[in-house]
C-alpha cells in the first residue's frame, strides 16, 4: 500500500513539473512573440503599436537591454519623453549603450528646452564616445545649440579653514602659530568682442585671506586684466595681460605685471596637451620685501585625460627667477631660485553629485649660492578633496592639504596642514 502511494506521488510530481515547464515555455514564447511584433511595428513606423507590444513583453517578464532600448526609442517617437528618459537613463548604466543613451538624453533635453543639459549630454558623447556616427551627430547638435553668449561671467568662492603653521616655519620657532581663517575669491569677466573662444574679454578679480586671531599674515590681492582667445592651427590659445596689487599684514606688499599664455591641443577624443608660459615683473611696495623684487618666468607642459568617470592631470613646470638678496642678522642669500615641479591630479567622478580628488606635487628649489648660504629645498605637497555639486554652477568643497618642506637651511624646514571647507558659485 505504501509503495502504491509512493508511486502515485512520483507520477504527480513528474506531471506537475511537465506542466510547469510547458506553461513557462508558453509565457516565454508569448513574450518573445510580442517583442517580435513590436520590432515589426517599430520598423513600419507604427510607434504606438510598437509601444503596446513592447510593454506586453515587459509585463510577461522580459527584461533585456534590447527591449529597454526599443521601448525607450518608441516612447521617444510617440512623445512620451519622461518615459523615454527613464529607460535611456537606465541604458546609460550599460557601457555598450552609453553613447546612444547619452545622445538620446540630449535629444530629450532639447524637447524640454533645456539647452545646457543637452550640451552636457552631447559633449559627453564627443569627449568620451566610441561610436563615430554618434560623435558626428553630437557635434552637429552642439553647433546648432550654440547660444548667444552672456557678456558677463562671474564666480564667487568662500572658504573657512584652519592652518596649523600659518607662517610656514620650523616647529620649534616662536613664529609657529596655528589659526583659523576665512578666504574669499571673486572674479568677473566681460566679453568685449567676439566669442569666448575667439574674442576679447576684460577681467577683474579679488582674493583675500584673513586670520581670526592674528593679522600679520592677512593677504589681499586685486587684479585687472585683458584676455584674448583665438584658434591658431589646431591649438586653442588664450593670452592674459594682468596687473595686480596686493597687501600683506595690512601694509602695501607688491605690484605685479603678468603675461600668461596658454595653448591647448586636442590629441584624441580623451587626451589633451597643454602648454603654458608665464612671465611676471614684480615690484616691491614695501622695503621689507625688496628682496622679492625682480622677474619670474614659468614654463609648463601638461597632459590631461578625460574618461567617462575620471579625469587625470599631470604636468612638469620649470620656474626661473631673477630677484633680490635676502639679508638676515646671521647670513644672506640670493633669492632667485630655480624650481622644478612635478604634479599629478586625479579626479574620480562617483556620480553627478560627488567628485573625489587626489593631488600630489613634488618640487625642488635651488637658490643661487651667496657668500654665506647655499640653500636647496625639497617640498612634498599632498591634498585630498571632496566636492558635492548641487548643480553645474554651485558646489561644496572640503579639502585637506599637507606640506612637508626639507631644506639645507634649518629655519626653512617645516611641515603644515590646512583643512578648509567652502562654497563656490558661477554666475
Amino acid at each position: 500500500m505504501n509503495n502504491q502511494k509512493s508511486y502515485k506521488h512520483v507520477i504527480n510530481t513528474i506531471l506537475l513539473t511537465v506542466l510547469f515547464l510547458l506553461f513557462s515555455s508558453d509565457i516565454l514564447a508569448s513574450a518573445e512573440s510580442d517583442y517580435d511584433l513590436g520590432v515589426t511595428a517599430y520598423k513600419a513606423g507604427d510607434n504606438g503599436i510598437a509601444v503596446m507590444y513592447f510593454e506586453y513583453a515587459q509585463k510577461q517578464g522580459m527584461d533585456t537591454v534590447a527591449l529597454q532600448y526599443n521601448l525607450a526609442s518608441s516612447y521617444y517617437r510617440v512623445g512620451r519623453y519622461e518615459d523615454a528618459k527613464k529607460y535611456f537613463m537606465l541604458l546609460n548604466e550599460t557601457e555598450e549603450m552609453r553613447d546612444i543613451a547619452e545622445y538620446h538624453l540630449g535629444l530629450i533635453a532639447i524637447k524640454h528646452k533645456d539647452g545646457s543639459q543637452a550640451r552636457r549630454h552631447f559633449t559627453t558623447v564627443v569627449n568620451t564616445g566610441e561610436d563615430k556616427k554618434l560623435i558626428k551627430l553630437s557635434e552637429k547638435q552642439l553647433d546648432s545649440l550654440k547660444p548667444e553668449e552672456d557678456r558677463w561671467e562671474s564666480q564667487v568662492l568662500l572658504n573657512a579653514g584652519y592652518d596649523d603653521n600659518i607662517s610656514s616655519v620650523s616647529g620649534d620657532s616662536v613664529l609657529d602659530i596655528a589659526d583659523s581663517f576665512y578666504e574669499l575669491f571673486a572674479s568677473t569677466d566681460l566679453l568685449i568682442a567676439g566669442r569666448r573662444d575667439d574674442g576679447w574679454s576684460a577681467e577683474a578679480a579679488l582674493f583675500g585671506i584673513e586670520y581670526s586671531t592674528t593679522d600679520t599674515n592677512d593677504l589681499y590681492n586685486f587684479a585687472l586684466g585683458l584676455k584674448r582667445s583665438m584658434r591658431l592651427a589646431d591649438w586653442d590659445t588664450v593670452a592674459h595681460l594682468n596687473l595686480s596689487k596686493s597687501t600683506y599684514g595690512g601694509e602695501d606688499f607688491q605690484t605685479i605685471t603678468r603675461l600668461d599664455i596658454i595653448g591647448r591641443k586636442q590629441m584624441t577624443k580623451r587626451d589633451q596637451l597643454y602648454l603654458r608660459y608665464q612671465v611676471e615683473d614684480i615690484r616691491s611696495d614695501n622695503t621689507t620685501y625688496d628682496y622679492l623684487e625682480g622677474w619670474r618666468q614659468r614654463a609648463r607642459v601638461e597632459y590631461r585625460n578625460y574618461a567617462a568617470n575620471n579625469i587625470k592631470h599631470i604636468y612638469y613646470e620649470l620656474e626661473l627667477n631673477n630677484r633680490g638678496e635676502l639679508v638676515t642678522l646671521t647670513d644672506s642669500y640670493e633669492y632667485s631660485p630655480t624650481r622644478n615641479t612635478i604634479r599629478g591630479i586625479y579626479t574620480q567622478i562617483i556620480n553627478k553629485k560627488w567628485w573625489l580628488i587626489g593631488d600630489l606635487a613634488y618640487q625642488m628649489s635651488d637658490f643661487q649660492a651667496s657668500s654665506t648660504v647655499d640653500r636647496q629645498d625639497k617640498q612634498l605637497k599632498l591634498a585630498f578633496s571632496a566636492e558635492y555639486h548641487f548643480d553645474r554652477t554651485f558646489k561644496f568643497t572640503g579639502r585637506y592639504q599637507y606640506t612637508d618642506n626639507e631644506s639645507t637651511v634649518d629655519r626653512y624646514i617645516y611641515d603644515k596642514s590646512i583643512i578648509k571647507i567652502g562654497l563656490s558659485k558661477l554666475f
